[in-house]
């Protein structure tokens, strides 16, 4: 279930509008002479605690995103030069190994895509120009 967690800095807070709109507020308590955190210590305590709680509600057993939806952006997160290339080109993107995202074949790949574009009508081949001729 997705969440926001607000942070503010140990002498202001959070703004009031935020508290306010905040459906929970977490406190993270402290023993001994600590007074406070920093926020980069109290966010990895509330981050941590969190994957926890998931984890033991079996949030993390199985993918929730549909196949479709997980290997695109899969993709995207772990090939964004080759996904700039292909949006760039109007190309599919081509296969990654799941567990790595590396390139299936990336190599035979770029030669599909070069054979591709090498044959593909230019605006000034004979063949069109005689097309549009007639």
């Amino acid at each position: 279930m997705p969440c926001t967690v607000i942070m503010g800095n140990e002498v202001d807070g959070v703004s009031d509008n935020a508290a306010q709109q905040a459906d929970e507020h977490i406190v993270i308590p402290m023993m001994g002479m600590v007074e406070s955190l920093n926020v980069s210590s109290a966010c990895a305590i509330i981050l941590s605690e969190a994957q926890r709680q998931r984890k033991l509600a079996g949030l993390y057993d199985y993918r929730r995103l549909p196949d479709d939806e997980y290997n695109r952006l899969l993709f995207r997160w772990c090939q964004p030069v080759v996904k700039r290339y292909c949006d760039d080109r109007n190309l599919p993107y081509p296969p990654i190994d799941p567990e790595t995202g590396e390139l299936v074949d990336g190599v035979g790949w770029m030669k599909s895509v070069r054979e591709l574009r090498a044959n593909r009508p230019r605006w000034d081949d004979k063949t069109l120009t005689e097309t549009t001729e007639s």
